[in-house]
């Protein structure tokens, strides 16, 4: 019998582009789909202690068996897949099925295989749209300096593999231990796929995953029926309807909106500000009023967006609404290869707090700005790891957000800024 053992990200992409080579680009099959449901037929068999998902001595009882764990899975984990059946011949379904048997996925933390799903996902089409999943360290650290606690209502509007949450839900567990109420999370996301992969990687931590689901979430009740039956697609105030009108909107908003795309569908744009007199509008411009709609008086956000909405001249306008809208806390520079491979564009982390009044009304206050000069990857986007580092991403690779992370609390801590 082959040798078992656990794995790294680095090795399941590996194994990956080995069953791509192999089988996957000859079956004439969706890549992503047919791994995806491997993936999951594995992980419902370990966590079940079924001993299903390996060679049966038979290509055709080996499908049969996988096809079985598949349908299974799609009835205790809706909302993952899309459908219960493997589309590889049982032959190529075979060949899958054995390499992916040495592996032994439970075993592994959420990060490997969030870091692996995004791997599958990347491959496709979504670095073309101008959503660049967020490197995991700016997650943490997003999610460090804004503290979300138990029982608080937490939003990612663009929440593609559930990142934030996931790494909201872990600091969570690990500060908070096993008191108070979990966080409420809600994801909502326009990409199918990354919304099945945010339910699986949720599904395995012990989360709700029901909260994770597909829309485009620049539309609002207002916009047009034409425009909603466009989208085909609920609003994320009437999907969380109740916990809206019990809090007045959400406890912190986590989220990395799209760096590119513009929005010129007049009907969705007559709904925002920032929006007015403009044909066209920056995705991410839309998200960052959106968002800051969606914030309850008083609730905090942390949303990345590109460099050139703090610094050029041409969003003057954006920066001043921010101000008379809402308490700027904070603006971390991330550095020039934190969104390598995949994009040069340099970003910036903005957290900020919605005014219990409604409007920011103290107009001279103190913020913190941050820089990072050492992001933690090298010039070909791969990750610079500390010599002898053991534990999860954020200890491992060698970066400086711990140090603005800890120089945010010192500020908030000398500033007063949450107990005002």
């Amino acid at each position: 019998m082959a040798k078992r053992h656990s794995t790294r990200t680095g090795h399941l992409e590996l194994l990956f582009l080995r069953l791509e080579e192999l089988v996957l680009a000859n079956s004439g099959e969706d890549e992503f789909e047919e791994i995806f449901k491997l993936l999951i037929a594995k992980l419902w068999d370990e966590r079940n202690q079924l001993g299903q998902f390996r060679d049966q001595g038979d290509a055709d009882r080996t499908a049969a068996a996988i096809n079985n764990l598949l349908q299974q899975a799609v009835r205790e984990w809706p909302g993952v897949l899309d459908e219960s059946n493997s589309r590889l011949t049982p032959g190529h379904l075979a060949i899958c099925v054995d390499a992916l048997s040495r592996h032994t996925l439970s075993e592994e933390s959420l990060e490997v295989l969030d870091g692996f799903f995004e791997f599958l996902v990347a491959r496709g089409t979504k670095g073309a749209k101008g959503q660049f999943f967020t490197p995991r360290p700016v997650v943490e650290l997003c999610v460090r300096m804004l503290r979300p606690m138990p029982e608080e209502t937490v939003l990612d509007p663009a929440c593609g593999s559930g990142g934030f949450l996931i790494h909201t839900l872990n600091h969570i567990r690990s500060t908070a231990g096993g008191n108070g109420r979990p966080p409420d999370l809600w994801g909502f996301d326009f990409d199918g796929r990354t919304v099945r992969v945010a339910r699986a990687l949720l599904m395995l931590a012990g989360a709700d995953a029901s909260n994770i689901v597909r829309t485009n979430s620049l539309i609002q009740p207002q916009t047009s029926r034409a425009v909603q039956r466009q989208a085909d697609s609920s609003t994320i105030e009437s999907v969380c309807a109740s916990r809206i009108q019990q809090n007045g909107g959400f406890d912190v908003i986590l989220t990395n909106p799209p760096f590119a795309g513009d929005v010129r569908e007049r009907q969705l744009l007559d709904r925002y500000h920032l929006a007015q007199g403009k044909p066209r509008v920056e995705r991410d411009i839309l998200f960052l009023e959106r968002c800051v709609n969606l914030l309850r008086p008083g609730g905090r956000m942390a949303i990345v967006l590109p460099q050139n909405k703090f610094s050029a001249a041409a969003y003057g306008s954006l920066r001043e609404w921010l101000l008379r809208e809402t308490r700027v806390l904070a603006v971390v520079g991330l550095g020039r290869h934190t969104f390598l491979p995949h994009t040069h564009q340099k970003a910036c982390v903005l957290l900020l707090r919605k005014p219990l009044d409604g409007k920011q009304t103290q107009r001279d206050y103190e913020i913190f700005f941050a820089v990072s000069e050492r992001d933690g990857k090298d010039s070909k986007g791969q990750f610079i790891f500390k010599n002898g580092s053991t534990g999860s991403i954020w200890e491992r690779v060698d970066h400086d957000l711990d140090a603005i992370a800890a120089g945010f609390d010192s500020f908030c801590e000398a500033e007063g800024v949450w107990g005002e």
